[in-house]
């Protein structure tokens, strides 16, 4: 007897659950590329000057980044700290050292060659070179803001050029001759009256006349007075 197809089953499977789908990632933040590790950095302020050397190592332990600071006073006492501690970076000021900073900045080098150094002035003095050629990545004259001379810190420290900061105008400079202040220039690096003659082709009778000429314009009494001055005049 003929039976009736039996009608099949139809089997559907359900569809497996969508995976969900991952957040989008949040978007990058912005990298402070200037930003320095807390309490990375150690510095070496040089002044004789008690106020300015510790106003000046206060403002930088103010900056996070800043481990510490250490003071001296003079050339002997900033190397002997180089030596021992091997800061990061240090500031040296010039007021009384002018042209010849370049003889500190050496020392302290040799005492540690990856510090940076960096000149600055509580008064007028300026370096009367290019702080590269005394050894230094830069100068900060006076009368410039604090946040100037944290930013100057910084950009040493980070091994970028710390940016040209302009001194203020020098005042109540003379107006010196084209002789004059070659004289000046010389007498700057301690070249005797003979030798001076000899760079400049003249007799050593003739540069002390113009060296004591020079003494009553600048208003000093001798040669070591004279380069004292020096930086301040030639940059006018």
């Amino acid at each position: 007897m003929p039976t009736a197809e039996m009608p099949t089953a139809e089997l559907r499977l359900a569809a497996p659950p969508a995976a969900p789908r991952p957040a989008d990632p949040p978007p990058p933040a912005d990298v402070d590329h200037d930003a320095l590790p807390d309490s990375s950095v150690r510095a070496l302020v040089i002044d004789s000057h008690a106020p300015s050397r510790i106003g000046l190592a206060a403002l930088l332990e103010e900056q996070p980044w800043i481990e510490g600071c250490l003071l001296a006073s003079g050339s002997e006492e900033s190397v002997a700290l180089t030596r021992r501690h091997r800061p990061d970076v240090a500031i040296l000021d010039i007021s009384q050292t002018g042209p010849f900073a370049g003889s500190v900045t050496a020392m302290i080098r040799a005492a540690h060659p990856g510090i940076q150094i960096l000149l600055s002035s509580r008064c007028r003095t300026s370096p009367g070179a290019p702080p590269a050629s005394l050894g230094a990545v830069g100068f900060l004259p006076a009368g410039i803001t604090s946040e100037d001379v944290v930013d100057q810190v910084r950009a040493a420290v980070l091994g970028g050029e710390p940016l040209a900061l302009d001194a203020p105008p020098p005042a109540g400079c003379p107006e010196l001759s084209d002789r004059e202040r070659e004289i000046l220039v010389l007498l700057g690096t301690g070249l005797t009256n003979r030798e001076i003659g000899e760079r400049l082709h003249l007799g050593p009778d003739s540069i002390k006349k113009s060296a004591t000429a020079l003494y009553r314009k600048l208003g000093v009494r001798n040669r070591t007075e004279a380069a004292q001055r020096a930086a301040t005049v030639l940059a006018a």
